[in-house]
């Protein structure tokens, strides 16, 4: 119990049915939550630390929002209700949209982990829903809201009607959110299903960068129809609650109501959603098993490599690299980013990013390896148990990297010379796409083995992150790319000098500089890497393994 989190008083034998009711319950299940969260910042000084400057962080953004929607109110009664149902139907679809696009869904109070307890689905549901004011999101939301109330004193019957409408606005957030993740984490047992929804997603972040920027260059424009876009808004299930306190401030009560009602409505829809996801989960997650591989099918790829332990390691990765939507969704970043930044380049005129794809390409792949070891959980005994070399399985780990990434940095490499020529600069960027691909591939194999981080368990959804996960893995996770990005600089400066100067001597220089720092790094990293490995692999696989 003490490992996990849980209260000596929050056992299963507290929690029969015939007991306590649906709110003795649902307020146990959130006093479990904080008590989950406690220990998760007091268990590391780090984690701490971490988690207090992010919180800064928010709490410096939020008092922003609440001086601006303090001053709002000495404004235009038509200005306030543009702004907040503009900012409410934003907040909705942030609540709703966000944790599952950053893979970063609350998993705390996980259905799966409750099946076996006498729970029903109205006790889960409550608990969850309730906790999700325990953590910086619910509670800067709610203060939030409660700081728009003032966006309305200019007005004593838009305040009150605002005050009724800030619960049903809460819920319509917290619905929401469990309603789409849930159906989002039962839709991800589906692997082919992950992958659309994976690539829907990122769609929806390349056309991010054509509609800011079309917003941008009209904001003028955009500012005029920022009214009418509202007036639309107003009527739609995430922003009709926001309208409610101008319509009764104008005295168009049929309006107040029907909006009212559908947002009733919207949060009814969405109650019923999420339990019907919620039951499903509850009355499937404990009857789950491990599927039998068919007789006489072969080992497959292990077949066909030389029995040697880093062959089989990178057999085993290479597998991952295929099948697992955890590593597939890293190859369907890079199409992605190639769109993205060839707009970005066209829009800004800044055309030299378009040429960088191959060391971004490079980069971004071999980061995806700093978190091997999180990712295989508890298949990390395999490599225990077998007493394979730490330098052996990083070596396995790397060669199923190179196998998969030098194909796309080749093309992402080759492209903008097929598309716009220049190919004076191939030499210098491919030295530079060389080091980054082999540079961060040593790095990763360091970091791997030094650090770990929560992550999707094998079988789950990407879209479900385990809890523990704080703003100081963030933090690691951005200081591992910044480590890559330094590792470029000898053969990207040489890239560099020879873009102002000219000659072409300095791209050789870089392809020379690539070519020698980058294995000479990938082989240090691996060496480093595998002696840590040795050291901790007991230690690894105990952290990987609290990872649920």
């Amino acid at each position: 119990m003490a490992a996990t989190g849980v209260s000596p008083g929050l056992v299963p034998g507290d929690l029969a049915p015939g007991r306590p009711g649906t709110a003795v319950l649902a307020w146990r299940l959130v006093a479990l939550k904080a008590r989950i969260l406690a220990n998760t910042l007091t268990r590391s000084t780090w984690v701490l630390v971490g988690t207090v400057l992010g919180a800064a962080y928010f709490v410096f953004l939020l008092g922003v929002a609440v001086v601006g929607l303090v001053l709002l109110g000495g404004q235009d009664l038509a200005l306030v209700r543009t702004v907040l149902v503009v900012a409410g139907t934003a907040a909705a679809l942030a609540w709703w949209l966000l944790p599952v696009l950053a893979s970063r869904a609350d998993a705390t109070l996980d259905p799966a982990r409750l099946a076996l307890l006498p729970l029903t689905v109205g006790q889960v549901q409550w608990g969850q829903a309730l906790g999700a004011f325990v953590g910086v999101p619910g509670a800067l939301t709610t203060v939030a809201l409660l700081a728009s109330l003032a966006s309305w004193r200019a007005s004593v019957p838009a305040v009150l009607a605002a005050l009724v409408c800030l619960p049903l606005g809460l819920a319509l957030l917290v619905t929401g959110s469990r309603c789409v993740t849930a159906l989002a984490v039962g839709l991800g047992r589906r692997r082919r299903v992950t992958e659309v929804l994976s690539l829907a997603a990122l769609l929806g972040l390349v056309l991010l960068g054509p509609i800011v920027t079309g917003v941008l260059s009209g904001l003028e424009r955009t500012w005029d129809r920022l009214p009418q876009w509202a007036g639309v808004l107003a009527w739609t299930p995430a922003g009709a609650v926001w309208a409610v306190p101008a319509d009764v401030a104008e005295g168009r009560w049929a309006q107040a109501a029907a909006r009212t009602a559908l947002t009733l409505l919207t949060v009814a829809a969405l109650v019923l959603g999420w339990r019907a996801a919620q039951t499903r989960a509850l009355t499937t997650a404990a009857g789950e098993g491990v599927r039998g591989s068919r007789a006489g099918a072969g080992a497959g790829l292990f077949d066909r490599v030389p029995e040697r332990p880093w062959a089989a390691v990178a057999a085993r990765c290479l597998l991952y690299w295929v099948r697992d939507p955890r590593y597939s969704g890293a190859l369907v970043v890079v199409p992605a980013i190639a769109a993205l930044v060839w707009f970005s380049s066209a829009q800004t005129g800044a055309g030299f990013l378009f040429y960088a794809l191959g060391p971004m390409f490079a980069a971004l792949l071999a980061y995806q390896i700093s978190g091997d070891v999180s990712f295989d959980n508890t298949a990390v005994s395999l490599h225990v148990l077998t007493g394979v070399r730490g330098v052996h399985d990083r070596a396995g780990r790397v060669l199923a990297l190179v196998v998969v990434a030098v194909p796309l940095c080749t093309v992402g490499l080759l492209l903008p010379f097929v598309l716009h020529g220049r190919w004076e600069l191939l030499p210098g960027l491919a030295g530079t796409t060389l080091l980054a691909l082999l540079g961060g591939a040593g790095l990763s194999s360091v970091m791997s083995a030094r650090y770990t981080y929560p992550v999707a368990v094998p079988g789950q959804s990407p879209f479900k992150t385990p809890q523990g996960f704080t703003v100081l893995n963030v933090l690691v996770q951005f200081a591992a790319l910044a480590l890559i990005l330094v590792l470029v600089l000898p053969a990207a400066a040489l890239v560099l000098v020879q873009l102002v100067t000219g000659d072409a001597a300095w791209g050789w220089a870089a392809l020379g500089a690539g070519a020698v720092l980058g294995p000479l790094l990938c082989a240090g990293g691996v060496v480093l890497g595998g002696r840590w490995y040795d050291r901790r692999a007991p230690e690894l696989l105990q952290e990987v393994a609290q990872f649920r």
